[in-house]
């Protein structure tokens, strides 16, 4: 069975805000929000226009609509999105129009709510996980200090192994798998946001070029590799991948 839930959108939403369970509640509503509107939108205008204006309708509208209630979200929160992160807001809400576009939910609205509630919900409880892993807190509150604990925690590495097992845990609840999806229009805007290391010596253009260049490169390599390995259903495709990324981040970070 398909995926009605946007497991792109998902993953790039758990890796920009799963680094605490405050920004994970809200950011897991905005882009549950932004699907509902982008598969509402669809059925709306798929019989009044033709097929390059709606795919166009669609994405642009639901991009715009998902950087707006993020950044209103977040700053009725007290908390400001830099420009790198508000851009992945909009990508973000591109990916839920491609979900809608796809054609997967059918206005299937109940099961929409249904998986991504789900996913919301792991979503919240591996924020909670590492943020408490990072400092120790739970809602910015300190609850206990554990010798175990590091800010490490809270880097990209784990951002991405955190988006592959939310997607997983999803999955095996579900009985579904992620059929279909692409990893790359996921993690190819995270690397581009959040590089894995500095590269001054080769000059800021060309420095910058390397830093996405490398994680690409490896990404692409095990993700090719994953394709003949033998990982259970709930893992296969885009959550795998994901743990793969992360992983790779946690050798990247060393130099």
């Amino acid at each position: 069975m398909k995926l009605k839930y946007p497991a792109e959108a998902f993953a790039l939403g758990a890796i920009l805000f799963s680094a605490g369970m405050r920004e994970a509640f809200a950011a897991g509503i905005l882009v549950i929000l932004s699907v509902v509107f982008a598969e509402f939108l669809k059925n709306l205008l798929e019989k009044v226009l033709p097929v390059w204006s709606l795919r166009l309708c669609v994405y642009i509208a639901t991009g715009a609509v998902c950087a707006s209630v993020f950044l209103l979200g977040f700053a009725a929160l007290g908390t400001l999105l830099d420009t790198g992160v508000w851009i992945m807001t909009f990508v973000t809400g591109l990916l839920c129009a491609h979900q809608a576009l796809r054609g997967d939910i059918e206005a299937d609205y109940g099961a929409l709510m249904w998986e991504s509630a789900i996913a919301w919900g792991f979503w919240i409880l591996l924020a909670i996980v590492r943020e408490f892993a990072a400092g120790g807190q739970i809602f910015g509150n300190t609850v206990l200090k554990l010798g175990f604990q590091s800010a490490a925690f809270g880097e990209a590495s784990f951002a991405f192994i955190a988006a592959g097992l939310i997607l997983a845990f999803t999955n095996g609840v579900l009985r579904k798998e992620c059929k279909g999806q692409n990893s790359l229009l996921a993690a190819i805007p995270a690397i581009l946001l959040l590089r894995p290391f500095a590269m001054r010596s080769f000059g800021e253009i060309a420095g910058l070029i390397w830093t996405v260049l490398v994680p690409v490169v490896m990404f692409l390599s095990v993700k090719q590799t994953l394709k003949f390995s033998r990982v259970s259903r709930a893992y296969r495709g885009l959550p795998v991948d994901m743990l793969a990324a992360g992983f790779i981040y946690l050798i990247l970070s060393i130099y």
